[in-house]
């Protein structure tokens, strides 16, 4: 698609609301409002009631709010509009019929404002990555680290250590130039301290790495337990829904089930798991087998007892220092051997439970640090620190100095350089770029 076309789509969600926004985007933004029966165009910035009337059958599509937006001030870098419109199906499809009809203008793919906002500099990559995932944003504590990251904060970090590297390989190639010179010590001295505070924060950053993946998709938190130990219910109880189905008949789960959960702000995934027992049934045995895998995966387990069954040797073998026991159905607190005493059924316990668990998780508030990393941050990030690596073994070598090898040290900066450059946008995105617009909706 050519980059003058002028684009519209609409940027509000779909289906029935009080106000629907309709957005467009490119050159001919304000001819459009006007064959719309915009005869006096806002200021900018400005809102303004207009009618808006089909320019095929000259009949009255809506009474809207216009508001116009200058080049280079607005979401995309381009000149724009947006019409606010009531939010009946009936009404957002008139506009937009009517729109189609107007010679220049075509329906926007999806993500394709973001895109433009992209391609004239508006947002870098991660910004706009952050503001996917803020559309995406289920609790607190993603809104507001998606809210940070669409501030440009990691953006920014990276491309101060860029910054420092394009320092250090200038100063290298000084020394290539000026070769025949006495070139002080404290040239590559000064050159190694910097690339040793990149690699350092890099390494900081990379340290959060598992707590990104966790953050974005879930800690996964698995509930296990002998048959009829209330695990059901325990799910129940938090999730305050009829997830699973309870009954006082042993082994009624018989494959695990996953339900998500906000917890103090942070997305947990709890896990519902068949009864651990030797079990002559090949269907309950199945449903065992993968409640020991679901187990053995989860960032963590909640073991759950009856007040009067105490734990299994089957539970027993699966939990870990950092887990929980809770004992279930009891009105007695068994603080002598740890577990913690809960009513899933008369939700008694549930408040301290909860406590646990985030205590447990480590729970970190991303707002404090860059911690929304995804796979490719992940990639290029460790990609440039093996280039950075490359140098300081260089620079760490006595048979082989940075002073003696000057060029093939500012290649591994240069190559460190454009590692992190790919993470903002600022050189070789262009495979990325169709993956990560396509996650954002068609008006946006």
């Amino acid at each position: 698609m050519a980059a003058n076309d002028t684009i519209y789509a609409l940027a509000s969600a779909r289906g029935r609301a009080g106000v629907a926004v309709i957005r467009i985007s490119g050159p001919h933004s304000d001819a459009a409002l006007q064959k719309l029966g915009v005869s006096v165009l806002p200021p900018y910035r400005k809102t303004s009631v207009q009618s808006l009337i089909d320019p095929q059958s000259a009949s009255l599509l809506d009474e809207a709010l216009i508001v116009r937006f200058a080049e280079c001030a607005s979401f995309t870098g381009e000149s724009s509009a947006e019409i606010q419109c009531h939010g009946g199906p009936a009404v957002i499809a008139a506009i937009l019929n009517s729109l189609s009809t107007l010679s220049g203008l075509r329906l926007a793919d999806p993500g394709e404002f973001t895109r433009r906002a992209f391609d004239h500099g508006r947002l870098d990559l991660v910004q706009i990555e952050g503001l996917s995932d803020l559309i995406a944003s289920e609790t607190e504590a993603q809104r507001r680290a998606a809210l940070r990251q669409a501030d440009g904060s990691l953006g920014r970090s990276i491309r101060a250590w860029s910054k420092t590297l394009t320092e250090a390989c200038a100063l290298l190639e000084a020394t290539i130039d000026f070769a025949d010179e006495d070139i002080p010590d404290e040239t590559y001295s000064v050159v190694s301290s910097k690339v040793f505070h990149v690699k350092h924060s890099i390494e900081e950053l990379l340290d959060n790495a598992i707590f990104s993946e966790r953050f974005r998709d879930g800690w996964r938190i698995a509930v296990i337990g002998a048959p009829n130990a209330g695990k059901s219910s325990l799910i129940n109880a938090l999730t305050q829904r009829d997830i699973a189905i309870t009954s006082p008949i042993a082994g009624t789960t018989r494959d695990a089930i996953e339900v998500s959960l906000d917890l103090k702000g942070y997305p947990v995934t709890l896990i519902d798991t068949a009864g651990l027992r030797e079990t002559e049934d090949k269907i309950e045995s199945i449903g065992v087998s993968r409640a020991r895998l679901n187990a053995e995966s989860a960032d963590m387990r909640i073991a759950l007892c009856a007040h009067d069954a105490p734990l299994s040797n089957d539970v027993r073998s699966l939990i870990s220092s950092n887990d929980l026991i809770a004992w279930n159905k009891s009105d007695e607190e068994i603080s002598d051997q740890g577990y913690l005493a809960l009513s899933a059924k008369l939700g008694e316990g549930l408040d301290a439970l909860v406590e646990k668990i985030a205590e447990r998780l480590d729970f970190t508030d991303p707002t404090d640090a860059n911690t929304l990393l995804r796979d490719h941050h992940n990639t290029a990030l460790r990609e440039s620190l093996n280039a950075i690596e490359q140098y300081t073994s260089l620079a760490q070598n006595p048979d082989s100095p940075v002073k003696d090898t000057p060029e093939i040290a500012a290649e591994y900066l240069r190559m460190a350089r454009a590692k992190l450059g790919s993470i903002t946008g600022d050189v070789g995105v262009e495979q990325l770029l169709d993956v990560i617009f396509s996650e954002f909706c068609l008006g946006k």
